[in-house]
C-alpha cells in the first residue's frame, strides 16, 4: 500500500515550478507597489551572511567581543528603545497608511497567498467551512454553539466574539477522500471594559481546529474531552470545563483504564461506537498526545473534528496559513516565497501526522 500521490509530493517537497515562478513574478509586482517598511525607511541593513561567517569562523573572538561591549550595548539599547518607540509611532501614524492606490486595492490573498499554496496542489484552498452538521444534529445552531455542544470548547455566552487567524482545506468536498482535511486557527473571546476603563478579555478558546475525513463511520457521535484538575484544600479534584454531561442524552464511557480516566472524559450516543475507536493502541496514542496538548475530539459520521487549545500542533500553528496583506513590501521576494512555501508544507505535514495517529487505517486511502 502506498500514500496518495498528493501526500507523496508533500513528503518529497515537490511542487509545480511553473506556478511558483508565476507567484514569484506576482510577488515582485506587489513589492513594487507596496510601501517601505520601517527598517527600510530608517536605512537599517543586516548582512546575515557576514554575521554567520563571523560567528562560525571566529566564535571565541565573537563571544569576547560581545562581553567587552555589553555595557555599551545596554546604554545603546536604552536609547534605541526610546527612539524606537517614537519611530514606530511616527510610522504608525504617517507611514503605515501610505501606499499607492494599486497597493490599497491589491488582493494579496487571491493573487499571492492562495496561488502560493496551490503550487503544491489545486485542491488546496484557504478556507474553512463552519459546518454545524459535522458536530450536532440541530440545523439551526451556530457553529460556535455547536463547538460547545460537542464538548470541544468551554461554554460561551451571547456576547462572545470570534476571530479567525488563518485557514486551509484540501479536497473537502470529496467525501470519499480520507486525505481531505480542514484547518483553522480560531479564537473565541469576550472583550469588556471595567469601571476603571481598563480592557480585559475572557478567552474561551484560542488554538486550532482540524477536521478529517475518516476511514470509518461513527453512528451517532463520540466525544472525547481532555480533563483538568483543580487544587483544593482537600487535594486535587477534576474540574469540568465543558458543558455539563446529561446522562439521559448520552452514554458515559468507562474504558477501565485509570490513566485514561484521569486525562479524558468520553461520552457517546452508542457505547459500542466508542469502544470500537478506543482500542488499547488508540488509548495509548491519546495519552501520549495529552502529555503535550489540550486536545478534544468529536466524531460524527465520517468526520472527526479535533480542537487543540492554547498552542499549535507542531508546525500547524494558528497563523501558518495567514493570507493577510503585508503592511510593507518584502525586501527579498524569492527568499520570502521560499519561507512561505516551507511554512505551508510544514503545516500540512503536521496535520497529516496527527491524522495518522487518530486514523491510522486511513493513511493509505487514495481516491485519485
Amino acid at each position: 500500500m502506498e500514500l496518495s500521490s498528493f501526500r507523496q509530493r508533500m513528503l518529497n517537497g515537490e511542487y509545480d515550478a511553473a506556478k511558483k515562478e508565476q507567484v514569484l513574478n506576482e510577488l515582485k509586482y506587489f513589492n513594487s507597489i507596496a510601501p517601505q517598511g520601517l527598517r527600510e525607511r530608517l536605512g537599517l541593513k543586516f548582512d546575515k551572511e557576514k554575521i554567520r561567517d563571523l560567528t562560525e569562523k571566529h566564535p571565541v573572538g565573537f563571544v569576547l567581543g560581545l562581553i567587552l561591549i555589553f555595557p555599551f550595548l545596554l546604554v545603546a539599547m536604552g536609547l534605541a528603545l526610546q527612539f524606537g518607540v517614537i519611530a514606530i509611532l511616527i510610522w504608525a501614524l504617517f507611514g503605515r497608511n501610505r501606499g499607492t492606490p494599486q497597493y490599497k486595492a491589491y488582493d494579496f490573498s487571491q493573487k499571492v497567498a492562495l496561488p502560493a499554496l496551490r503550487v503544491y496542489d489545486d485542491k488546496l484552498d484557504l478556507f474553512f467551512r463552519h459546518s454545524r452538521e459535522d458536530l450536532v444534529d440541530d440545523p439551526n445552531m451556530s457553529y460556535d454553539n455547536a463547538l460547545v455542544e460537542a464538548h470541544l470548547v468551554r461554554p460561551i455566552h451571547n456576547r462572545t466574539r470570534s476571530a479567525t487567524y488563518s485557514s486551509c482545506s484540501y479536497d473537502w468536498n470529496n467525501k470519499e477522500n480520507t486525505d481531505a482535511f480542514e484547518f483553522m486557527g480560531y479564537k473565541l473571546y469576550h472583550e469588556y471594559t471595567d469601571s476603571d476603563g481598563d480592557t480585559h478579555e475572557d478567552i474561551f478558546f484560542d488554538g486550532v481546529i482540524i477536521k478529517f475525513r475518516t476511514s470509518f463511520t461513527i453512528n451517532g457521535s463520540v466525544n472525547i474531552m481532555s480533563t483538568t484538575t483543580k487544587k483544593t484544600l482537600i487535594g486535587e479534584r477534576e474540574k469540568n470545563r465543558f458543558k455539563k454531561i446529561k446522562d439521559k442524552d448520552v452514554v458515559v464511557i468507562d474504558t477501565e483504564n485509570n490513566e485514561f480516566a484521569e486525562n479524558f472524559d468520553t461520552i457517546a450516543t452508542y457505547d459500542t461506537e466508542a469502544y470500537k475507536f478506543l482500542t488499547p493502541t488508540m488509548i495509548e496514542s491519546l495519552l501520549k498526545l495529552r502529555k503535550e496538548y489540550d486536545i478534544c475530539i468529536c466524531m460524527k459520521g465520517r468526520v472527526m473534528t479535533v480542537t487543540i487549545n492554547d498552542r499549535a500542533y507542531k508546525d500547524a500553528g494558528r497563523y501558518c496559513f495567514d493570507e493577510k496583506k503585508p503592511f510593507s513590501r518584502w525586501q527579498d521576494s524569492e527568499a520570502q516565497l521560499e519561507q512561505k512555501l516551507k511554512e505551508y508544507r510544514g503545516a500540512i505535514l503536521s496535520i497529516y501526522e496527527l491524522k495518522d495517529i487518530l486514523d491510522p487505517d486511513g493513511k493509505f486511502c487514495d481516491t485519485m
